[in-house]
């Protein structure tokens, strides 16, 4: 009879320990998926712009080059009318598919019972509302978590084989969301700190070369065979373009917004981390404190250190470079930008750091500063920064409320007071009571949030009815008209085409016939606007109108303003500056276009432009001989359309600028950007 060797106690532990995760992995899993069910898409304009660029549209053309990302989401396409809930489904997967990883990270640091539960926590933090959002957010939180994996395991993130491997994997993170490329910094950092540690620095040196090779490598590699020429750009187009306006003399202009956001994200951290901030404090205050955590917990201290200070600084600078787009846009806490780091500040505070006896006095003070840090934040971040649940999910549920933002300052002042008296105290009330009663509040907002995405709007009724009423290709013949630009791109998505267009109305107000689109036979009116003469409609409801709209003949010729005037067609402009990617501004009170040849008789015209600064929302006035047309844009492009009859001798066209401002430091005084001009006639 052969002897079987009994199973080792370390042995049994680790197969209950993985029966019992699995079990509960399994369990949030389901939990996640039934908690989409019925939702409408909630996110605009993002989960449109990513939908039609994933499904509908080349993906190349895309301006964010999430090109892995849209295109294992172009698979949603074989789903139908269903693609959203198959979009879910596979960011639910990807998102709890992080969760092995997490554990593993955490386990050499924590111990298995609070790694079990800070990877299943981290699945049902705010975070996981991503979930439900057409959007790269959960394949990029599976991506870092892989890729922390992959350097903060007790082979990984060394040499040469270590640096390639931790390169791809960003790489290919870049790929999901060009963000990862900021955190290129972080990771070079911390291979050299790794290989000088680790007594052989060459080893850093070249682990960190193979990472920046690697990662550019897979970046420009697999974005050229993915999308082409336009996978070769770092950056994308909107990114770049921020980039580059960001350089041109105005990086010193961003420091007071970066500053000033940037105390608006500490205040956000330390309401929600005091206790891993303390961690932090103890390991800068004591090498014995760094000693007692051991190899595996100094790793993942200065891992974490350097995410996390990479992802803020991207995301401070960025809102920075945007703040002057609007009154909100610089007191906006992109949380979202950086929480994939989270669960890494969890693990500090879940370590041995804070079970360390420190001397008394030592304690006191650590905790002083943490306590103060989190009292001045809870009094000051509302209503100084603005909280949103799609910009920061964690600040939103624990800092907008003043119910769970008082529970969440007061558990943690208690818990550094414990520390203070017994070190052991606070690990065990972060672990087992903040961490539980955070984790349980972020699961009633979602489920609140989410059931409020539940109620249609009435963007929702117009497009799903108009989506079953018109055929596909009066459907790519549509455009949607309405007042909120957010439930614009909401219905759009709901009509699921690439070609179909909006145009924002002014509350309250009738449809001017200068604003109907009319290179478009359909219209879909949200809202109680009147519509001008000359349009059918075919079918009137309370909130919502659905028209079909008059033929505008043929195009004779068109101006476009990218470029410099084509002699055959303008002989003359003033009043314009010179021609940039998208279009020009004008450049004074009057624009005046002189055309070779006469104007028609009975003209059409179609203008494409936006409004610069307070000229958005007044009156430009355009003049061809004795017609006069008074038209309004806003600050982002739209289409405005004229019939125009005159003599048939006119050649000049004029338009008046209500409020040229300076703008820039060559002191153009701007109002109208100009995209393109064509005319045309019945």
């Amino acid at each position: 009879m052969t002897n079987v060797p009994p199973t080792s106690p370390s042995a049994a532990a680790d197969r209950r320990t993985t029966l019992l995760f699995a079990g509960l992995l399994l369990a949030t899993l389901a939990f996640l998926l039934l908690r989409h069910r019925g939702m409408l898409p909630m996110v605009f304009a993002d989960e449109w712009l990513y939908s039609q660029f994933a499904r509908l549209r080349p993906m190349a053309d895309s301006a964010l080059p999430s090109w892995l990302y849209l295109k294992l989401f172009s698979t949603t396409s074989a789903c139908g009318n269903g693609f959203l809930s198959c979009a879910r489904m596979l960011n639910t997967v990807l998102f709890a598919a992080s969760a092995p990883f997490i554990y593993l990270i955490a386990r050499p640091v924590t111990g298995r019972a609070a790694a079990m539960w800070i990877a299943i926590a981290s699945l049902l933090a705010p975070v996981g509302s991503y979930t439900a959002y057409f959007m790269p957010e959960s394949m990029y939180f599976f991506g870092f978590w892989v890729t922390s994996w992959c350097l903060l395991s007790e082979r990984g993130g060394r040499g040469l084989a270590g640096g390639v491997a931790a390169g791809v994997l960003l790489g290919l993170m870049s790929l999901v969301k060009v963000h990862a490329l900021f955190l290129l910094p972080a990771l070079v950092v911390f291979a050299l700190w790794r290989g000088w540690v680790g007594e052989s620095l060459k080893d850093g040196v070249l682990c960190a070369l193979a990472i920046v090779v690697a990662t550019v490598a897979v970046r420009l590699g697999l974005g050229w065979l993915l999308a082409g020429h336009a996978g070769l750009s770092l950056l994308g187009s909107f990114y770049g373009g921020h980039a580059e306006n960001s350089s041109h003399g105005a990086l010193l202009r961003l420091i007071p917004p970066m500053l000033y956001n940037l105390r608006g994200h500490a205040m956000a951290l330390a309401i929600l981390f005091a206790l891993p901030l303390l961690a932090f404090l103890a390991s800068a205050a004591s090498g014995t404190v760094r000693k007692a955590a051991g190899a595996p917990g100094r790793a993942l201290l200065v891992y974490a250190l350097l995410t996390l200070g990479a992802g803020v600084g991207l995301t401070t600078a960025y809102t920075a470079s945007i703040a002057h787009a609007g009154p909100m846009e610089g007191v906006r806490l992109h949380l979202r930008y950086y929480d994939f780091v989270f669960p890494l500040l969890w693990m500090v505070a879940a370590s041995a750091i804070l079970q360390v006896q420190l001397r008394l006095a030592v304690r006191a003070a650590l905790a002083l500063v943490a306590g103060a840090l989190l009292t001045y934040a809870a009094l000051r971040i509302l209503p100084t920064y603005n909280l949103s649940f799609v910009d920061g999910p964690e600040i939103f549920a624990s800092g907008l409320d003043r119910t769970a933002r008082h529970i969440t300052v007061g558990l943690q002042l208690l818990a550094l007071l414990a520390w203070v008296v017994r070190p052991q105290l606070g690990r065990i009330a972060f672990l087992w009571v903040i961490l539980p009663v955070m984790t349980i509040n972020a699961v009633l907002v979602n489920h609140h949030l989410m059931k409020r995405a539940l109620q249609p709007s009435d963007y929702d009724h117009a497009a799903t009815f108009a989506y079953k009423a018109l055929t596909p290709a009066q459907r790519d013949d549509l455009a949607i008209a309405g007042e909120d630009l957010a439930g614009l791109a909401r219905a759009q998505f709901h009509i699921d085409s690439a070609v179909s267009t909006t145009t924002a109305l002014t509350a309250g107000q009738p449809v001017d016939a200068t604003e109907l689109p009319m290179r478009k036979r359909y219209l879909l009116v949200v809202g109680d606007h009147a519509l001008p003469a000359g349009v059918e409609v075919m079918v009137k409801e309370p909130n919502y109108t659905l028209a079909k709209l008059p033929p505008v003949g043929r195009m004779l010729f068109n101006v476009d303003f990218s470029h410099a005037p084509d002699p055959a067609v303008l002989s003359g402009l003033e009043g314009m500056a010179a021609p940039e990617p998208w279009g020009a501004w004008s450049s004074g009170d009057r624009i005046t276009l002189t055309f070779a040849q006469p104007l028609p008789a009975h003209m059409t015209l179609f203008l494409r432009g936006h409004a610069f600064g307070d000229n958005a929302g007044k009156d430009f006035v355009m003049k061809v001989g004795d017609q006069q047309r008074i038209f309004r844009l806003p600050i982002f492009g739209q289409e405005r359309f004229f019939r125009i009859d005159t003599d048939g001798t006119q050649r000049q066209l004029t338009i008046d600028v209500p409020a040229p401002a300076p703008a820039g430091p060559d002191g153009r005084r701007l109002g109208l950007g100009i995209i393109a001009i064509e005319v045309g006639q019945p």
